[in-house]
């Protein structure tokens, strides 16, 4: 899979239409559904995304901050986690994955699933204090509702933003 593919594959994970992603990448329709199709054959994708957004419709700016974030500043995001939800650095990845995607297949984490049950099980303690819910999806994997992935995301937003841009974390 090339970078264009991998950025499309990326783009349609995080809910993005199949038209806007096409307008993106510069990547025809066809094309790009053929490679979404792949990706989802694969794994890499869980499902294929919409046609494009309904006319009108208010994109979630949270979410697409959130995702910006994830892409440009992946560590700051992970310590933002961290220091919020008192989660360890497994733990926050984990929970940076179930705030930005709807449901979350085992597969999706690449941990050991033993591993990934006794993490799932410490991060649950650490986030009922913020009534934050992960719940199981018998035989699939993981997901937070989405009420809950909003509060979350709003307080990692917060953090992120209450920030000094240049600051050194040592």
């Amino acid at each position: 899979m090339d970078i264009a593919e991998a950025i499309a594959v990326r783009l349609a994970d995080e809910g993005v239409p199949l038209r806007a992603i096409a307008r993106a990448t510069g990547v025809t329709s066809s094309v790009l559904y053929d490679t979404l199709v792949r990706a989802k054959m694969d794994g890499s994708l869980l499902s294929l995304p919409r046609d494009d957004w309904p006319p009108g419709c208010p994109r979630d700016q949270r979410s697409l901050q959130l995702s910006r974030l994830a892409a440009d500043q992946h560590d700051t995001l992970i310590f933002a986690i961290k220091d919020i939800f008192k989660l360890t650095p497994t733990g926050a990845r984990i929970f940076l994955l179930l705030v930005q995607h709807e449901h979350v297949p085992h597969a999706r984490i690449d941990l050991d699933h033993k591993l990934l049950v006794v993490n799932i099980c410490k991060m649950r303690r650490f986030l009922r204090p913020f009534d934050i819910v992960i719940k199981t999806l018998w035989g699939y994997g993981y997901q937070l509702s989405a009420s809950h992935r909003h509060k979350a995301m709003e307080m990692i937003l917060a953090n992120v933003e209450a920030r000094p841009v240049n600051s050194c974390v040592g």
